[in-house]
């Protein structure tokens, strides 16, 4: 993957970061993993109201690309402001979904993370009503993050599997 190229994203990025997650993953698919609420990610117009400048969101959270011959085929979100609250978001196009670009998204703001002065970063999944965790939990734990064993229960029927990594 030696054209891949990760950049902080800016709101040109906006409708291609939309495109992403529109194609990686559908409403059937996360229904019972994610609260069936609002989500600026699944239209331009809603990602649009949530850009503040640069590559930032209005809460603060950072927004970077993964970029293959010029073409977003992923993105993940990152609250750089502080070493507790940091992964929120990664999607990958479908069609390089396995090809090693969430693996290297992850790895960039690792480094961004350790950069800033942050020891460990955290990030969480869910799991549904029957136990079952998203599909993104074994990724996670592939790339060195710990199950804290937690299991917090949200308002609707799926809980937050909190993860961590020692960036030491």
């Amino acid at each position: 993957m030696s054209s891949l190229l990760i950049r902080p994203a800016s709101i040109r990025d906006v409708q291609s970061i939309v495109r992403v997650r529109l194609g990686a993953l559908t409403e059937a698919e996360v229904a019972g993993f994610t609260a069936p609420e609002y989500n600026p990610y699944l239209s331009t117009e809603g990602l649009m109201k949530e850009w503040d400048k640069e590559n930032r969101l209005i809460d603060g959270f950072e927004v970077f690309v993964a970029e293959l011959e010029g073409k977003v085929v992923g993105f993940i979100v990152y609250n750089m402001e502080s070493c507790d609250d940091n992964i929120d978001n990664i999607v990958v196009a479908n069609e390089e979904q396995g090809k090693g670009v969430g693996r290297a998204l992850v790895e960039y703001v690792e480094r961004l993370a350790r950069s800033r002065g942050c020891n460990v970063i955290k990030t969480d999944t869910t799991e549904n009503a029957n136990g079952v965790p998203w599909k993104g939990y074994g990724f996670w734990i592939r790339m060195g993050y710990e199950d804290t064993g937690e299991r917090i229960p949200t308002k609707y029927a799926f809980k937050v599997i909190p993860l961590t990594k020692n960036l030491r």
